[in-house]
């Protein structure tokens, strides 16, 4: 059976952990692109690439993986496109959906080729093609985007490749609805926490700290480039996460300055309660 050319454009933690799963799970004949030269040969020195991708090879990929920022994922498709095999499925990897589909989803149906807005949840703390593993992926889920554009046989074939990869499940979601949660599961967390380790006291803690410093501290080692672009293009989410936030921290710290023991607890019990709940929905 003729394996299927997948590329992948971007070779960071993302994009090169795709191309090791992809590897690993066989079936696949994988080219790989990046804006280093010296990223590409590392990952061809890995076995992790069958070769590199470029002009001639795009046009032969079945299936194309972009793991760039949302800017570049935009500028990549509309450049490359005339580029592409008719009916290939292009999906991006980005952090938020919505002017990517947009933007994207009907260009690419105009030109046959169909398009995905996707997003795995995975990730650690780290960035670069040095710190990409082939079981990143492992168990997580993959968020796929669909819209007015959407072909089901895409969204089936895709899903398909991603479960192959070791993805754990697919979730099909609205781009809007994507980018509405994510502000409050992900990007909130992100800057919550950067804002958490700005406290004078930082250079205390040393001997100090447990378990819930690092929980709540981990993410503040965040890659301020790529995240000042996700916080920029979904800023109405998040700035309507921000006031949620602030004005929960309003309540207790209200119920601090007054001495309220009765309003501290409640604050602390309902959040205690939400928490167990939210656990239990999982199981």
């Amino acid at each position: 059976m003729r394996k299927r050319n997948v590329g992948v454009v971007g070779l960071g933690l993302i994009g090169g952990s795709l191309c090791k799963a992809l590897k690993a799970a066989d079936g696949y004949h994988v080219l790989g692109a990046d804006q280093s030269q010296d990223v590409v040969d590392a990952a061809l020195a890995d076995g992790a690439l069958d070769g590199a991708l470029d002009g001639a090879s795009l046009g032969a990929c079945d299936i194309l993986l972009i793991a760039l920022y949302p800017q570049r994922v935009i500028d990549y498709v509309r450049q490359h496109a005339k580029l592409m095999k008719k009916g290939a499925i292009v999906m991006d990897m980005a952090g938020v959906k919505t002017r990517i589909c947009r933007e994207l989803s009907g260009f690419c149906a105009e030109r046959g080729v169909r398009f995905i807005g996707g997003h795995p949840m995975a990730g650690i703390e780290k960035s670069g093609y040095q710190h990409s593993f082939v079981s990143l992926f492992e168990g997580a889920t993959m968020l796929l985007c669909r819209d007015q554009h959407t072909e089901e046989s895409a969204l089936k074939a895709a899903s398909a490749l991603v479960l192959h990869a070791g993805f754990g499940e697919v979730k099909i979601v609205d781009p809007a609805q994507h980018d509405a949660v994510i502000a409050y599961t992900s990007q909130l967390a992100h800057i919550a926490s950067s804002a958490y380790v700005k406290s004078p006291t930082l250079g205390q803690r040393k001997s100090f700290s447990a378990g819930s410093y690092k929980d709540l501290t981990r993410v503040a080692k965040l890659h301020a480039g790529m995240w000042t672009e996700l916080f920029l293009e979904n800023r109405g989410n998040l700035l309507f996460e921000i006031d949620e936030l602030i004005g929960h921290l309003a309540e207790y710290r209200a119920a601090l300055q007054e001495g309220d023991e009765d309003g501290l607890y409640r604050l602390l019990d309902d959040g205690a309660k939400r928490k167990i709940w939210d656990e239990e929905r999982e199981t």
